[in-house]
């Protein structure tokens, strides 16, 4: 297999590269002058759509006649955009969540979360001589409690034995390990979980497999957006399973939709669903107006984010 061997270029000369590419730069400068603070991998993320195509699966170098670099900026502003406005999202429904989870467990008692007889087998279970998936949790936890530096820890260390009462220990939790921890509660509490959030199924139940489903894809989410990955038109690896949605009545459209699930959308509608209860009420209005005015204006398709076809008049846009 060869090694790379493209050589090192100054920002000039990465511009002049892009031209020589077709790029259309009006202020050479200054393109220099982003690509210095920005960088020439992370636009090149998102001048790609503006390649030429060649084949199914192929593009070229050379850019589709008319591509402007400023036209490449705004797409990865919008983006930047995006990301920040599903970022604020995910932050009110991990907000909730923690307190759902800290009461909902609590009921158990004050260090139910210290006691595997209070949380689900198969979270518990340790297979093969291996760690249970409670025992890799619960490490982590101790771990961050320990290099914690918050009042509240501190205080639990000094006036008492040092161990946090479940509705406090959630104030540490990232949104990983309490997404991991609500798949590891009983079915009973992850099911009342879900119906404080109006996740129901066919039978009018809280669904907590659909939830821990969503919260799976929430996480995986917010990690591009706090890596400040590329999001508008990136396929999801984690994404909304279609089949619980036809439960929802306000979700009921995308359960037959797969290339929704496939990119941003179908998460967009969930997170507007779960902001119901627990965030924003204009959230969604902001958000069409992004997406809505900058993807176009950037000469760009909603469909490369999943949007169907009649989208306007769906729910939670209308």
């Amino acid at each position: 297999m060869p090694s790379y061997a493209k050589p090192h270029l100054s920002f000039e000369a990465q511009v002049e590269l892009l031209e020589s590419r077709g790029m259309v730069i009006d202020d050479p400068a200054a393109a220099a002058e982003l690509l210095s603070v920005i960088g020439y991998y992370r636009l090149s993320g998102y001048w790609y759509p503006y390649r030429r195509q060649l084949g199914s699966r192929q593009r070229a170098d050379q850019f589709v006649d008319g591509t402007k670099f400023s036209t490449v900026v705004r797409l990865y502003d919008a983006d930047r955009r995006l990301k920040l406005h599903v970022l604020d999202a995910i932050e009110r429904v991990e907000i909730a969540l923690r307190v759902m989870i800290g009461f909902t467990l609590g009921k158990r008692g004050a260090y139910a979360h210290l006691s595997p007889a209070n949380l689900d087998g198969q979270f518990t279970r340790s297979i093969r001589g291996r760690p249970s998936h409670y025992d890799d949790w619960l490490g982590r936890v101790l771990a961050g409690q320990a290099r914690s530096s918050e009042d509240f820890v501190v205080h639990f260390q000094t006036k008492y034995d040092g161990r946090l009462p479940v509705w406090v220990v959630t104030e540490i939790l990232d949104f990983g390990s309490t997404a991991h921890l609500y798949r590891g509660l009983k079915s009973a509490d992850r099911a009342a979980i879900a119906v404080d959030l109006g996740i129901l199924d066919e039978r009018g139940a809280g669904n907590g497999h659909a939830l821990g489903n969503w919260l799976r894809v929430l996480n995986y989410v917010r990690n591009i957006c706090a890596h400040h990955s590329r999001l508008w038109n990136r396929h999801l690896v984690y994404q909304i399973a279609p089949r619980p949605l036809a439960a929802v009545p306000e979700l009921r459209q995308l359960s037959g939709l797969q290339m929704t699930h496939n990119r941003i959308y179908s998460t967009l509608c969930v997170l507007a669903y779960l902001l119901q209860t627990v965030g924003r009420s204009d959230w969604v209005a902001e958000l069409r107006q992004l997406v809505d005015q900058e993807i176009p204006a950037c000469g760009r398709s909603l469909s490369e984010m999943g949007f169907p076809v009649g989208w306007e008049g769906c729910w939670p846009w209308t």
